[in-house]
């Protein structure tokens, strides 16, 4: 498999996610999804707010019955069975660095989704999309130490791939973390880059930037109080399950999801990372 040439490798991608699925399965919740749930209503659970995200998702890429649908990055399939089985989509594709996660689909045994073990950067579709989305992955698409153009340029070649993948009037739906006011001492200092090798978060301007000649900015919304909360309810289960969790991956590696759940809940809730969720469509409609 053709790793990412501007992002994270499938090696830094499988540090961090390439963990049993029968661990994610203790904390994550109903939904299986290892991405910000989005609380739009007072006293959400952590699966009810996992729900919402997934319909804001597949609400934004308009996905419909007969569509076909990408996406990039797409964790254990829980929006490419979605967007099957509750909206109709006709063919789901999924596209992950993880083999475990390409696994874990592929069990599914659900003939109409499928994932690829492959880089969006090595991906040619044979046929175009009606609806895209990612949800989580844009973050692992530059590198850190690169310069503000370089950043510009990778994720330029994300939506420039895009735009060209989408039928006339196809929709994409991102979210990712970005930097929030954090200072430069303080981004310096932080523990993202362990938590997640050979990536960096992109500032909103950029994203706004880099997608601006080839699709229209629709909508966004920055919500970080549902990272903060998604994170504080997944150190909860990860702790209600320690010693199953440990079993299954180890002490150390318990330690380090649960740091990084607690510790980024912190950050979410002071604003320094914030939590971004973008639709577009295809210019020259």
């Amino acid at each position: 498999m053709a790793n990412s040439n501007s992002g994270a490798s499938q090696d830094a991608i499988e540090y961090h996610y390439d963990m049993p699925a029968s661990f994610f399965s203790l904390w994550l919740g109903q939904s299986m999804t290892y991405t910000a749930a989005r609380f739009s209503r007072p006293g959400m659970t952590l699966d009810e707010a996992q729900q919402d995200k997934i319909a804001y998702h597949l609400d934004s890429a308009r996905v419909s019955e007969g569509h076909r649908m990408l996406d990039i990055g797409c964790g254990w399939g829980t929006l490419l069975k979605a967007g099957v089985e509750q909206r109709g989509a006709a063919s789901a594709l999924g596209l992950t660095l993880s083999p475990l996660q390409q696994e874990y689909i592929a069990g599914m045994g659900h003939s109409n989704v499928s994932a690829r073990l492959q880089s969006y950067e090595h991906f040619e579709p044979e046929q175009p999309f009606d609806s895209i989305v990612s949800v989580g992955a844009f973050e692992h698409f530059a590198k850190p130490g690169m310069t503000r153009a370089a950043r510009i340029e990778a994720y330029e070649g994300l939506f420039r791939r895009c735009a060209d993948w989408m039928t006339r009037d196809g929709r994409f739906s991102l979210q990712t973390m970005t930097w929030g006011d954090a200072g430069e001492v303080e981004r310096n200092m932080n523990r993202i880059h362990e938590i997640f090798p050979e990536s960096d978060l992109p500032e909103i301007h950029e994203v706004v930037e880099a997608a601006h000649p080839y699709l229209e900015l629709v909508s966004m919304e920055n919500r970080p109080e549902d990272y903060g909360q998604t994170l504080a309810d997944w150190a909860r289960g990860l702790k209600a399950n320690r010693e199953e969790a440990i079993k299954i991956v180890g002490p150390e590696r318990y330690k380090f999801y649960e740091d990084s759940c607690t510790g980024g809940s912190l950050l979410y809730r002071r604003r320094r990372f914030y939590l971004c969720r973008f639709v577009f469509r295809r210019r020259g409609r």
